[in-house]
């Protein structure tokens, strides 16, 4: 069934860490982790607004210029803020926002630490406590929300026999999973699940789950929200294992100030204002996925071929992340930033931290 000879030169085999197990216990590491870097030294839910703040909005009464880093390019990613300016929600405030792109090579907590952001949005809030305590640290960084509460990476598969079922981590056994440079960390589902390295065959691939569709992969790592829309338009049904009900969590698209610019009472009363707008532009993203379609194909200018039909199936997909069981739009679990941190502790890949 796999022909490995059918699939590009691009996928070769990918070399993953060459650990068995955890370097330390869970209980260790997330004690360590509370000790050392507490998700309550550098996050905070105080900037979501309640229900009473988002009604008699008044603007500044000089407007306000941010520049806003953004985790990615100009793609659907930053729906959220196309409805903002879309909608005059920034405008509301008295504020001006102009969007800085990310992309590969650009990391705007680096230029938020350099002054030449305002505000920064991660891709991983994992990025925020490793640059607090890196040998060249970014002090200072202070999270106010986040735009997806959980990792939005998954296992994919289109195996007939996978299909219609709950998967688990087990059922990689003897499997081949595709995948790229975040496939070091498949080790920590293996070794939680009570695998080894040794009871899967990994290969390098690219963006798109052409291993899947060329039958030289069993499963393909991707996010629930993209590879997958590539997986329903060529036909095919899919299936997934969660990576974050298995392995370890995260918080993408984190909002991310310094904590200078909260200690000015006025530049606090900014900040406020900006959250209160990225609330307003998310809310939309649920209440409104089509209106908010529509502004999103506008205004995602790197994203080429972009229809409306693909920035709803990402909605559609990615909503579970975004609301998380009832929470406030933006609010994170300081508990789970600790966690999500302890566990990259402890299998050795947040190792700024001195826990033995």
């Amino acid at each position: 069934m796999k022909n490995l000879y059918a699939i590009s030169a691009a996928i070769a085999l990918l070399t993953t860490p060459a650990f068995a197990n955890a370097k330390l216990t869970y209980d260790k590491a997330l004690s360590c982790v509370k000790d050392h870097i507490p998700a309550s030294s550098y996050v905070t839910n105080d900037f979501i607004p309640s229900d009473a703040e988002l009604e008699g909005i008044t603007p500044l009464a000089e407007s306000k210029t941010l520049k806003v880093g953004l985790s990615w390019v100009l793609n659907a990613e930053h729906a959220h803020l196309y409805n903002a300016i879309e909608r005059g929600y920034f405008a509301d405030e008295g504020l001006e926002v102009e969007l800085v792109p990310g992309g590969p090579g650009k990391n705007h907590i680096q230029t938020l630490g350099g002054g030449a952001v305002d505000i920064a949005f991660a891709s991983s809030g994992s990025f925020i406590p490793q640059a607090l305590t890196s040998p060249t640290p970014i002090n200072g960084l202070v999270v106010l929300g986040s735009v997806l509460k959980g990792a939005p990476g998954a296992l994919l598969t289109i195996d007939p026999e996978l299909l219609g079922k709950e998967l688990t981590p087990a059922d990689l056994k003897g499997k081949i999973v595709a995948g790229g440079p975040f496939l070091r960390f498949l080790p920590v589902m293996l070794d939680k699940a009570g695998l080894s390295e040794s009871d899967v065959t990994t290969i390098k691939a690219g963006f798109a789950p052409d291993a899947l569709f060329a039958g030289a992969a069993d499963f393909y790592f991707g996010w629930v929200f993209n590879q997958t829309a590539v997986i329903e338009a060529r036909g095919h049904e899919w299936n997934a294992i969660l990576w974050k009900d298995h392995a370890f969590d995260d918080f993408p698209v984190s909002m991310v100030v310094k904590q200078e610019m909260l200690d000015d009472p006025a530049q606090a009363d900014v900040v406020k204002r900006f959250v209160r707008a990225v609330y307003r532009g998310l809310a939309d993203v649920i209440s409104d996925p089509d209106g908010s379609a529509d502004i999103t194909v506008k205004h995602a200018k790197d994203a080429k071929g972009l229809t409306k039909d693909a920035v709803l199936f990402r909605f559609k997909e990615q909503e579970f992340l975004i609301t998380n069981d009832g929470e406030r739009l933006l609010q994170t679990d300081l508990g789970q930033w600790d966690k999500n941190s302890a566990t990259l502790v402890q299998y050795g890949f947040f190792d700024t931290v001195p826990c033995e």
